[in-house]
């Protein structure tokens, strides 16, 4: 593919110019010059002119492809989208606004950026699904190969089937039934790995490897971050502020790192004060750069302090959809964090249910297992007074529970077993209410 006059690719090591994404598969998605793995999509447009697209009130976008001058594709014939992607609620959860103005006496806002609503998946994987597919389908690529704790494998999928793309997908041994399912069900291979994720991304790349087929690029992935940069295009589109902070549970990073680009992007333009501070939670039992974190804080960060982090072999983490054992986004991600003044937690996952249960009894919404440990991270750093006088707080509601049947099966509470109507009575909805509310109080 010739030279294009809409992006070109950026080495984030050392500046060399990729011209296009064929050119960047070709060279096996590393830098020619100097084999780095990071590559940032540059565009010719001014942005200046995304802002005065998002401030029109009659903007209506219809999914991240409205954003189409600011996305890796040359063609909108090669679209691949099944309608609704990244144009999710933003809802104000003002329920927490009143619980820490209460307990803490803080004025705060909280919002939820619904990623459950986007219609393929149900998940915050659909943006990445759409703009991966679509890329691929430009430079012709028949064949993908990946690996996935989960919810990326099902949303390529989906995509990468409507793209007439074969994908073969290895994933962890702990991975659920219902994951297995899904990536079946569009007629995708898929490789059930004995071990853990580490050992399914080695797995798939010898894969790539042997066949000459083009693997994912994970966290780093550029097409991944060009579809997550767009949370902040619909932030500026609806919100009356801009995010103070961010929330989103992790296993390896790139919502983040696709959201900062996009603020390095916008910085010079004035449509916010600064980057929000990134304020990542981890599960407990899957948390290696909660706990490289936290040593390089209680040694004042010291110099080379990122390069520093615990592999967990094989985590035995309930939460399956975070099981990276091998974060091997930490550097950058740590550095990125700290450049924010934020925060990598740990988050006791027993507690999700506690959290989706308050959440759908306020909201009637479900959140599933990962974005529960989002809010337990937000409720933790409430006590923990890395929250805020004044913050706007952004979190990301990255799923559902429709995908997780295994997590709902333990949600229930309110049941009780009966065998006469004597030991029936009629009770008000509303006496539930502060069960739940207490559950969440220790958190």
């Amino acid at each position: 593919m010739a030279k294009n006059n809409k992006f070109h690719l950026q080495c984030k090591s050392c500046g060399e110019t990729i011209d296009n994404f064929t050119d960047w598969f070709a060279h096996g998605q590393k830098c020619p010059k100097c084999g780095c793995i990071q590559a940032d999509v540059m565009y010719y447009e001014d942005f200046s002119n995304l802002v005065k697209m998002v401030k029109d009130p009659y903007f209506k976008p219809r999914s991240v492809w409205d954003y189409f001058n600011f996305l890796p594709l040359l063609n909108r014939d090669n679209i691949v989208s099944e309608g609704y992607e990244g144009v999710n609620r933003i809802d104000n959860w003002t329920f927490f606004e009143d619980y820490a103005k209460r307990k803490y006496n803080i004025n705060i806002k909280v919002y939820a950026h619904r990623q459950d609503t986007n219609y393929a998946t149900g998940t915050f994987k659909d943006l990445a699904g759409t703009v991966v597919a679509s890329v691929l389908k430009e430079n012709k690529v028949k064949n993908y190969v990946g690996a996935s704790t989960g919810n990326i494998g099902v949303a390529y999928s989906r995509y990468l089937a409507a793209a007439g793309i074969s994908l073969t997908l290895f994933i962890p041994e702990s991975s659920t039934k219902t994951q297995e399912a899904e990536v079946s069900t569009y007629g995708q291979t898929l490789y059930r790995v004995k071990g853990d994720y580490a050992a399914a991304k080695k797995m798939a790349k010898d894969f790539a490897q042997k066949h000459n087929l083009i693997l994912t690029g994970g966290n780093f992935d550029p097409m991944r971050l060009e579809a997550k940069k767009t949370m902040v295009y619909e932030w500026l589109r609806v919100l009356p502020h801009f995010p103070t902070v961010f929330m989103q549970a992790i296993s390896g990073g790139s919502g983040p790192l696709g959201i900062a680009k996009s603020c390095k992007e916008l910085e010079h333009l004035n449509v916010f004060d600064k980057m929000p501070r990134f304020i990542l939670p981890q599960p407990h039992r899957c948390a290696p750069m909660a706990e490289a974190w936290e040593n390089a804080k209680k040694n004042n960060f010291p110099q080379g302090w990122e390069k520093e982090y615990p592999i967990y072999e094989n985590p035995e983490t309930t939460i399956v959809t975070l099981a990276t054992g091998n974060p091997n986004a930490y550097p950058p991600l740590a550095k990125l964090v700290k450049e924010s003044e934020g925060e990598i937690i740990s988050c006791v996952e027993e507690r999700a249910a506690d959290v989706t249960r308050l959440v759908a009894y306020e909201t009637t919404m479900r959140v599933g297992p990962a974005a529960a440990i989002t809010v337990v991270g937000f409720l933790q750093s409430l006590r923990q007074r890395t929250i805020k006088e004044g913050d706007v707080v952004m979190l990301n509601i990255g799923e559902s529970t429709w995908r997780s049947p295994e997590y709902v099966a333990g949600l229930s509470y309110s049941t009780q077993t009966i065998s006469s109507l004597d030991q029936t009575e009629l009770i008000d909805r509303s006496s539930y209410r502060q069960r739940l509310w207490e559950a969440i109080e220790t958190i």
